[in-house]
C-alpha cells in the first residue's frame, strides 16, 4: 500500500521516505542485539563449565565376566556428588554396551547418614539381567568405589526404592553399608 509521503522510483519501486527506513534500521539492529544476547548466553554457560574448577575421579565400571575396569575422568566441581557421578557412570555404560549398569536405572535419592552415603535407586538395577555371583559382585562395587570418592564418604549403602534389599541378585549383602574394594579392578 502506497502513502502519500512515499515517492516512486525508477521502475515502479516505491521508495520509502527516511523515517520508515531509520525505523526497519532500528529494527534490524535490535533483532542483532537480541540474537546476540540468546547465542552469547549459551556461549557463555559453555565458557563457564570449560572455565569452572574439575576434579580428578575414577570411575568404576562393571565388565561383563566380572570385576572392575577403571576409567579415569574430570568432573565440574559443582557436578561433584552423587547424582553427577551417578550420570557419568551411565554416560559410560552408554558407551559400552558390554557394561553391566542398566541404562535405565535411575539414582532415586542420596543422602549423607555421618560417613556413609546411602543412594536409593530405581527398581531397575535390579532387573532385567541375569546376574551370576561375580557379575553382581561388580555391579555392586562399581557403585561402592565411584561413590565412595565423594568427600568424607567411607561406606555406601544401596537400597532400591527407598527400600532396605537383600541383594541384587542373591550374592551380595545389601543391608548393610559396603566399603570400597580395589581389589575386584581388572589390570590391563
Amino acid at each position: 500500500m502506497r502513502r502519500k509521503s512515499d515517492q516512486v522510483g525508477p521502475q515502479g519501486v516505491i521508495l520509502l521516505n527516511r523515517s520508515y527506513r531509520e525505523w526497519i534500521g532500528w529494527l534490524f539492529l535490535a533483532s542483532l542485539l537480541l540474537a546476540a544476547i540468546v547465542w552469547g548466553g549459551r556461549l557463555w554457560n559453555t565458557v563457564s563449565w570449560h572455565l569452572e574448577p574439575k576434579t580428578d575421579i575414577q570411575l568404576y565400571i562393571a565388565a561383563p565376566g566380572g570385576g572392575i575396569e577403571v576409567e579415569s575422568i574430570q568432573i565440574a566441581k559443582s557436578q561433584f556428588d552423587a547424582q553427577g557421578l551417578w550420570k557419568e557412570m551411565q554416560a559410560v555404560s552408554v558407551r559400552k554396551p558390554q557394561s553391566l549398569l542398566p541404562a535405565d536405572a535411575e539414582l532415586l535419592e542420596a543422602r549423607q547418614e555421618g560417613s556413609t552415603l546411602v543412594v536409593s535407586f530405581s527398581r531397575e538395577l535390579a532387573q532385567g539381567q541375569y546376574l551370576g555371583s561375580n557379575q553382581e559382585i561388580a555391579l555392586v562395587y562399581c557403585i561402592v568405589n565411584t561413590m565412595a570418592q565423594l568427600p568424607g564418604i567411607e561406606s555406601v549403602r544401596i537400597l532400591i526404592e527407598g527400600h532396605t534389599v537383600e541383594s541384587l541378585a542373591d550374592h551380595v549383602d545389601l543391608t548393610a553399608p559396603l566399603e570400597p574394594d580395589l581389589t575386584l579392578i581388572i589390570t590391563q
